[in-house]
């Protein structure tokens, strides 16, 4: 552990604090906003909030949808540095991680696969912009005006559909006015993060910021192989802003982002075998687990390499007071490497030592993806209009290995590839390296199994939706009464091929091979997904809603060995009301009741047995249906106390899903294990039997929802914090709760993690003017255990998990200049 002494000195090379600028990114505008440091009251208070959830600037509480909105002082004090912190925050959503990749569900709806390829459930926008790769939403959180969450299908005021809600990361802004601000966060587990940004006008017609941050932290548990951390952090990050004064109508904003992390986050620790005493479906790492659950015994130590890149450019041409057009186009890149191995165990295993070939696996990621958003908005007397056309192209090549040793194959495979006369040419091709490539001063042979993915998505779409203001259109008594409608068109084209090379039999062969032609499938989905409300504004603090609105979520593939799959699309037919109340200055709440009905679940399984040890099952379910209500409440019973929260009712269970169980041993079928006999086998799942297929779940809850979860959040100004501290002194508290939470659709307790209540504390200092800010936190006070997710690894015949953080502390300092 590093010393104070090293973190002061870390604070004067490099330091963070957090930033907020007015929703036009102006801080003139608003000069309240000017610095980063705002009275907490007023971030939490909804009637005080301004979103863009709906395409223009509005009130938290004049937006007839369900929204939570985050803002900066909020983000950074609680220490809110990934989408995984924010389900503390916002009960209806809930977070879980496997293979390097977010797995975000808002009301029982998300990412429910492990392999790459299809789109999430949940959009993630930064700044209008899409985020196609589950993988890439793992990027931290950094100098952001606040984060928008919005529940429900989204689709007429978003140029990429989603069926179960959009989460909205809305950066801070060029300023009109010289400003920065400079942060360290210091704390246990040697936590060093560090962000700065500055910003202000460069010329009389240009303004500029740049934001800059690094994550750094020992790991939460330590392979005892290798002695090196596993759930550690190394982070790198940075973003560049210039926005152009194209006159008093027009402005360009040129956003350009870049990310790099190496590590060992993520890792996938052991839970249990899948199949407990059936002998020939015994895990490949008996005696080698580690001992300590966060621990992660391994030859090969698990990593991940990522690094992205990003370049935004925002056009926006105000035609007059009423109408705008905005233009936002978009290009991604983003490479990642997964290295694990897939028996979680410190076992190495071999042809030679134990007849098992290893389970070492290598996921490599190489995704590009272009978007282009153009909208029309009218704003006026007569309600509000949004039109707009959008085109998004991604092209995906993943590759994905399963070797014999970690890193560098044996030499043996050569042989067996010639003697089935594969080209050793097409055979490194597929595993992504020359036949030259050396490893340690090893030379790499192909692995056992290799995938080399070719997978794309191209799709456009026209969208809009109307607000009709029927007083001002018709008079008489609708005033307040406002008639929603819109409408989305969407044509998609998904295409997919899947070339790889087996070698069978735990790599003594024969040897399979399935070429880009034998693999390649295309489908076009199209689709037209309605929205029609009301709302009715009664009086300026109250207003009800009812909106209907469908959404889609196109087929995909998915990089599997041999694969020709495209599975059929997620529709979803959703109803929701609502009311927004203040009912006293400092007094809001806010309801939402709604109920939906989901065809075409989209979902991921990986099954024990066959030609690579594992099986991919990518299917549709055919019906989800769902029912809830969520409550949001902020009062001010005194000037120096605030206290806001939120409850969440979930009921979302499958109607029908027929499908196959991978932990019914009667499913796994291995060589060499004898045929079923009732006389001779008296245990029938351990040979295959009656009673192995498909089953049918009915009645059961969907993934990573639990059906109650709720959060309160404190702050009480101390008093005499201006006459004994020049300052003010504010301790806040968040308690979050979430009942059992099911990781798959088959309702077991080893994949789930049972209630929990996680409790947060701070302790925070803020001088007069504004510019010094101290930070005293603990996150998960109780140092709750419980998992974040679970995946049956079938290649190890176990189950893995990654868990919840551990109790963290520390000291935040922050100044503002």
């Amino acid at each position: 552990m590093k010393t104070l002494t090293a973190a002061v000195a870390a604070l004067l090379a490099s330091t963070s604090a957090y930033a907020q600028t007015s929703p036009t990114g102006d801080a003139a505008a608003n000069p309240a906003q000017q610095t980063p440091v705002a009275d907490p009251a007023a971030q939490d208070d909804p009637a005080d909030i301004i979103v863009t959830a709906q395409k223009r600037e509005q009130s938290l509480q004049d937006v007839s949808a369900a929204v939570t909105a985050i803002g900066a002082d909020r983000l950074a004090t609680s220490q809110v540095a990934n989408l995984q912190d924010l389900q503390t925050i916002v009960p209806s959503v809930n977070f879980g991680s496997d293979f390097n990749q977010a797995k975000i569900f808002i009301r029982g709806v998300g990412a429910n696969t492990s392999t790459t390829g299809s789109s999430t459930g949940v959009a993630l926008h930064v700044d209008g912009v899409y985020i196609a790769r589950a993988e890439a939403q793992l990027t931290s959180l950094f100098d952001l005006e606040r984060v928008e969450v919005l529940r429900g299908p989204q689709g007429t005021l978003y140029g990429r559909n989603a069926v179960g809600g959009s989460v909205n990361l809305i950066t801070a802004k060029p300023t009109a006015t010289f400003e920065g601000y400079a942060r360290l966060t210091y704390g246990n587990y040697n936590q060093i993060f560090a962000e700065t940004a500055i910003s202000g006008p460069i010329t009389d017609w240009l303004r500029a910021r740049v934001a800059v941050r690094t994550e750094n932290r020992d790991g939460f548990g330590e392979n005892p192989v290798t002695g090196r951390d596993v759930d550690d952090l190394k982070r790198r990050m940075a973003r560049a802003q210039f926005d152009l004064d194209l006159g008093s109508r027009a402005s360009f904003l040129l956003s350009g982002e870049y990310f790099r992390q190496d590590d060992s986050s993520g890792a996938i620790h052991y839970l249990r075998a899948s199949f407990p005493g059936v002998a020939r479906l015994a895990p490949l790492g008996v005696g080698g687990y580690a001992v300590r659950p966060r621990d992660l015994a391994t030859e090969s130590q698990v990593g991940t390499d990522t690094e992205t890149w990003a370049v935004t450019g925002t056009f926006r041409w105000d035609l007059s007071e009423e109408i705008g057009i905005t233009n936002i186009t978009n290009y991604r890149q983003f490479r990642s490497s997964l290295f694990q191995d897939l028996d979680l165990s410190a076992v190495i295993n071999s042809l030679a030592t134990n007849g098992q070939a290893t389970t070492n696996q290598e996921r490599r990621i190489d995704s590009r993806q272009f978007s282009n958003e153009l909208q029309l908005n009218y704003t006026g007397d007569l309600g509000s209009l949004v039109l707009g056309a959008f085109y998004f192209h991604e092209r995906q090549r993943p590759i994905d290995n399963v070797g014999l040793a970690p890193r560098n194959g044996q030499l043996s495979n050569i042989a067996v590839l010639q003697a089935a006369g594969i080209s050793l040419d097409e055979a490194f091709g597929l595993c992504g390296y020359g036949p030259g490539t050396l490893a340690n001063g090893n030379l790499i042979a192909p692995k056992r199994v290799c995938t080399r993915s070719n997978l794309g998505t191209r799709a456009f779409a026209v969208f809009g939706q109307a607000n009709i203001a029927l007083g001002n259109l018709f008079g008489g008594g609708l005033d307040g009464l406002s008639l929603k409608l819109g409408g989305r068109y969407s044509a998609e084209t998904a295409s997919s091929e899947n070339p790889s090379i087996v070698i069978t039999r735990n790599g003594l062969g024969p040897v399979l091979r399935f070429t880009a032609d034998q693999t390649r499938r295309q489908r076009t989905f199209r689709d037209f997904t309605p929205e029609v409300g009301l709302e009715w504004k009664v009086n300026p603090d109250l207003l009800l809603y009812y909106t209907y609105s469908e959404g889609f979520k196109a087929g995909s593939g998915e990089n599997a060995s041999g694969s020709r799959t495209i599975v059929d699309p997620e529709t979803i037919q959703n109803h929701e009301a609502g009311v927004k109340a203040t009912l006293a200055p400092g007094y809001t709440f806010n309801l939402a009741a709604y109920t939906y009905t989901l065809d075409g679940l989209q979902l991921n399984k990986t099954i024990a047995g066959g030609p690579t040890g594992y099986t991919t099952i990518f299917e549709n379910a055919a019906s989800t249906e769902a029912k809830g209500i969520e409550a949001e409440a902020f009062i001010r019973p005194a000037p120096n106390l605030r206290f806001s929260g939120a409850v969440s009712y979930t009921d979302a269970t499958f109607e029908d899903y027929v499908t196959l169980d991978p932990l019914n041993p009667a499913n796994v079928a291995t060589p060499g294990a004898p045929a079923y006999n009732p006389v001779t086998n008296p245990d029938p799942t351990a040979f295959g039997a009656p009673g192995s297929g498909n089953i049918q779940l009915a009645d059961n809850r969907t993934r990573n929802t639990p059906e109650w979860a709720w959060n309160v959040h404190g702050e009480w100004d101390v008093p005499g914090g201006e006459q004994y501290l020049n300052g003010k002194l504010t301790a806040m508290a968040d308690v979050s709760y979430k009942s059992r939470i099911y990781f798959t659709e088959f309702e077991r307790e080893i994949e789930s993690s049972r209630s929990y209540t996680m409790v947060d504390g701070w302790l925070s200092y803020l001088t007069m003017e504004g510019k010094l800010k101290v930070d005293l936190f603990v996150k998960n006070a109780f140092d709750t255990f419980r998992p974040s997710s679970t995946f049956a690894l079938a290649t190890g015949r176990l189950i893995g998990v990654t868990w919840l953080p551990p109790r963290t502390y520390g000291i935040a300092i922050g100044y503002n200049f």
